[in-house]
């Protein structure tokens, strides 16, 4: 059953989930609407009441806005202030998908990235993303304490009875009865490195994709879209199939980085994340890209 009437709004770059979501509601992934977007797919706050009314004039009611903090395909941020006035100026809650840079909060040099998230009624963040904490620890967060316990109010005799609960119980709060203590391993990662060591951590992958840029976006056939906002790089190399590229320079397990569509054209995206990702990483890629392109045989020393 398809209900067209309530709506999803979302920028193109969204996570895949949204769409996976709507469907598992039962309301169809055309119940999901694509918000106008700037080049390089990130929500363009001037158009969204234009966004609305398209919506409204037929006869669509929203649910929920998504923006992403960043996109998980180009590390770009949407503008959260901008969005988030927006949205409480017509009453829609405000969902940010910060699950691949909501831990930028920690870092004192990047956090001013997600300026605005204050703004959102909920937020998912992954802490085993850039946090050094190994998978699956994920939250879903919201700025209303009841909004999360309100969302189930199912009932069960032989779980729940009218007593207060002992402790702190998160049945309430969760989809699942049984669940792993997930806080865990986050607790674990800030007692070996601290809220500062964590957000340093961050930081240096952050610093590091810039330099990946730097090198890659001044290599001679290699072309950067722009400069990175996360530790997320996206490539060209010349203008053939990148994807054969791809397979070409992960071929023997040295590298591994992957690919996405920025606008319609394939672009590489490399992701610096693990501790060992270096300047030594850097040199190497560019040698294989060397190798891989015949025409680039010829362009001189690796610059690291």
């Amino acid at each position: 059953m398809r209900f067209p009437e309530r709506w999803f709004a979302r920028s193109s770059s969204v996570h895949y989930s949204v769409r996976r979501a709507a469907a598992i509601l039962g309301l169809g992934e055309d119940a999901v609407v694509e918000l106008d977007v700037d080049g390089h797919e990130r929500i363009r706050p001037d158009r969204l009441a234009a966004g609305l009314d398209r919506c409204a004039a037929a006869g669509r009611r929203p649910i929920a806005l998504v923006a992403v903090a960043p996109a998980t395909s180009t590390g770009l941020h949407d503008d959260l202030n901008a969005i988030g006035l927006f949205c409480t100026e017509h009453g829609i809650w405000l969902h940010v998908d910060a699950a691949h840079g909501g831990s930028a909060l920690l870092s004192e040099q990047y956090r001013h990235l997600l300026a605005g998230i204050e703004l959102a009624d909920s937020v998912v963040w992954d802490a085993h993303k850039m946090l050094r904490t190994s998978g699956l620890c994920a939250a879903v967060l919201v700025r209303r304490g009841p909004d999360l316990p309100a969302a189930f109010q199912q009932r069960g005799d032989y779980v729940f009875d009218d007593r207060d609960p002992v402790g702190f119980d998160l049945l309430d709060r969760a989809l699942e009865t049984t669940k792993t203590t997930l806080g865990l391993k986050l607790f674990l990662s800030l007692a070996w490195a601290g809220e500062r060591g964590l957000g340093d951590y961050v930081g240096s992958r952050y610093d590091l994709a810039l330099r990946f840029h730097e090198v890659l976006s001044s290599e001679p056939g290699v072309s950067c879209p722009y400069v990175p906002e996360s530790n997320i790089v996206c490539f060209r190399v010349g203008n053939g199939d990148q994807l054969a590229l791809l397979d070409r320079l992960t071929a023997d397990g040295r590298l591994h980085f992957g690919s996405t569509t920025i606008d319609g054209d394939r672009y590489l995206r490399l992701v610096v994340t693990a501790p060992d990702t270096d300047e030594a990483t850097l040199a190497e890629l560019i040698r294989a890209i060397r190798d891989a392109v015949p025409q680039a045989t010829d362009l001189g020393p690796v610059r690291a």
